[in-house]
């Protein structure tokens, strides 16, 4: 057993694991953008309700994950239940233990490379199997399912979870502009977000046929006409509705947004030499937000794994009564508008309120013990990830020492170890903030939208500077940049 490692178990499945192969040859500026906003709209039109379910049923199902899937790009009761999440936790955690020197391997071999990607991709088949058939045993489409019928939804729901990590697999061999997970949860969440504000769909709100638009905003201009209310509860409604989105809840994801933005501009300039070239100094910038929010995504990937097995234990175990001994140790779900499952102490520790004067009478320790465990685990995330993703002082020295440069005014031998102070200080304090935004937002009852606008706008800035630099390498004679009238290279 000396010899074992993990990922060798991966051998006999390896006939069976579907592949993308990699492009035969580099692909133009113009191709990846095709292919990057393609596989995001195939990714959003697969959004499709679930095929095997009552639908009458539909409206009393408890949702344990509702504050979740914003984070993840997960629709409710369609194909994409799980959205992205097994794709996105598994291949962070993975690279994580890797690094770590959990898991064992030697990522200088191609071999086991290529057995760590294979492995990674099954363990994400694996999970988009087990979360489908608790969510199938514990009720969540309905009770006296058919054996037809759970087939028939796990192979909606497992198949849905292979497409979309073949989609994935594609932007990350080269189609698109890595990484695959960013670009479809960036697409995502901008659309969610555009959809809550505008939205025109209609919305069925009542027994008795009443309708209202999706979007806040166009919910309180269609407000000012409806004959059901009048035009002071309309305006009411429109920034308190809690069953659809409401202003109130659109401004403040909007203020996120911007104070992301404002942050994603600090950073500290550190001075360089050039050690073979005399007066040729400039500067290097250390980026406050340098982990983007791969911290804030690690530390809900883990509050995702804590509310799916508890989900499982609650409801598979102890069927989600309170007298059974699993329930009194973690506690259970309590119907909120016969939609989202509202987890009790101590699980709710580990959720946001609903509401922010709701939940400091109903959850008080919720206020402590979640934001908490964000702020920790995403601190810890963020220095261990500097130092095993190629970010490191260490590495940046390497880099510094093959270009010929150093830090003005430090000896070449001290370079790491000046480098590792404000390295480890921006990564730290760039997860805390972005931890700490998100939580504000959380909250105040915004039920994982201000989550899912902080990792956005990370995604969209970090998309934005692989495309610019992509462009800068490989957009002169691109097509795209004439429509758009920029000046071509004679």
């Amino acid at each position: 057993m000396a010899g074992f490692r993990l990922i060798d178990t991966v051998k006999p499945f390896l006939p069976f694991l579907p592949e993308v192969e990699l492009p035969y040859e580099k692909l133009q500026f113009d191709d990846k953008v095709l292919y990057t906003v393609f596989i995001g709209l195939i990714y959003l039109f697969a959004q499709l309700p679930l095929a095997g379910i009552e639908k009458d049923i539909v409206p009393t199902i408890n949702d344990p994950i509702y504050f979740l899937r914003g984070a993840f790009a997960a629709e409710p009761r369609s194909l994409l239940e799980f959205g992205i999440f097994p794709i996105f936790s598994t291949g962070l955690i993975m690279q994580l233990l890797a690094g770590l020197k959990v898991i064992k391997v030697n990522f200088k071999l191609q071999k086991d490379r290529e057995l760590f990607q294979s492995f990674t991709k099954l363990m994400i088949f694996v999970q988009y199997f087990i979360f489908a058939n608790v969510f199938i045993l514990a009720g969540y489409y309905g009770t006296g399912l058919t054996i037809f019928q759970i087939a028939v939804l796990n192979f909606q729901l497992v198949g849905a979870g292979v497409v979309a990590t073949l989609l994935v697999e594609i932007i990350d061999k080269g189609f698109g502009f890595t990484s695959g997970p960013m670009v479809i949860n960036t697409i995502a969440i901008a659309t969610n977000t555009i959809a809550d504000i505008i939205g025109v769909s209609q919305i069925k709100i009542d027994d008795e046929g009443h309708t209202e638009a999706q979007g806040a905003l166009i919910n309180l201009v269609q407000g000012f006409r409806a004959k059901h209310k009048t035009i002071l509860g309309s305006i009411v409604s429109a920034f308190n509705r809690d069953y659809l989105p409401n202003l109130t809840t659109a401004v403040i994801v909007l203020i996120i947004g911007a104070v992301v933005c404002y942050f994603q501009n600090f950073r500290v300039e550190l001075p360089i030499r050039s050690t073979r070239a005399r007066a040729s100094n400039t500067v290097y910038p250390v980026r406050l937000l340098n982990v983007a929010s791969l911290s804030l995504s690690f530390s809900y990937s883990l509050l995702f794994y804590i509310h799916m097995t508890a989900f499982a234990l609650l409801t598979l175990v102890g069927k989600n009564d309170p007298s059974n001994i699993v329930c009194k140790i973690l506690g259970h779900y309590e119907n909120v508008n016969n939609i989202l499952a509202v987890p009790t102490f101590p699980l709710s520790m580990f959720a946001p309120p609903r509401s922010f004067f709701g939940g400091l009478v109903q959850a008080p320790l919720s206020f402590v013990v979640f934001p908490a465990f964000i702020i920790v685990t995403g601190v810890w995330f963020a220095y261990k990830w500097q130092g095993i993703s190629g970010q490191s002082a260490r590495d940046l020295a390497v880099d510094f020492k093959e270009q010929g440069l150093t830090l003005a005014g430090r000896r070449e031998q001290n370079v790491a170890k000046e480098l590792d102070k404000p390295i480890s200080l921006a990564s730290a304090t760039g997860a805390a903030v972005l931890a700490a935004i998100a939580i504000a937002g959380e909250l105040l009852g915004l039920k994982g939208k201000a989550t899912s606008m902080v990792i956005g706008i990370c995604g969209g800035f970090s998309l934005l500077e692989l495309i610019t630099l992509d462009y800068q390498q490989n957009g002169s004679g691109s097509s795209l940049s004439q429509v758009l009238g920029a000046p071509t290279n004679m």
